[in-house]
């Protein structure tokens, strides 16, 4: 049976794969809103590399996940590596990195 050396392989290399994928290296910081009660928030995202530098790009990767939950994306206001994390944590309190 070789089938099974090459699936604990293929196992193998997926988990392994899956750290790299997961720590994204660009983020955006955003507003939304909610209504019915109006509710506002500030928060920080990761987004793909391919959006960073690209507010528009973010703007749609943002807006769909924020609309699942129920959120309206009003604005990104920038996007930025991982050494604007930071600064931008204490502001955007339980949203940061929550979408």
């Amino acid at each position: 049976m070789k089938l099974k050396p090459i699936l604990l392989a293929m196992g193998a290399s997926l988990f392994l794969a899956l750290p790299a994928t997961a720590s994204a290296q660009c983020y955006a910081d955003y507003r939304a809103q909610q209504s019915n009660p109006t509710r506002f928030h500030y928060g920080v995202a990761a987004i793909s590399d391919s959006a960073c530098g690209n507010t528009a790009a973010a703007r749609a990767e943002l807006s769909s996940r924020l609309s699942r939950n129920g959120w309206t994306l009003v604005n990104v206001l920038s996007t930025f590596g991982p050494d604007g994390l930071a600064s931008r944590q204490g502001n955007a309190g339980s949203y940061f990195l929550r979408f």
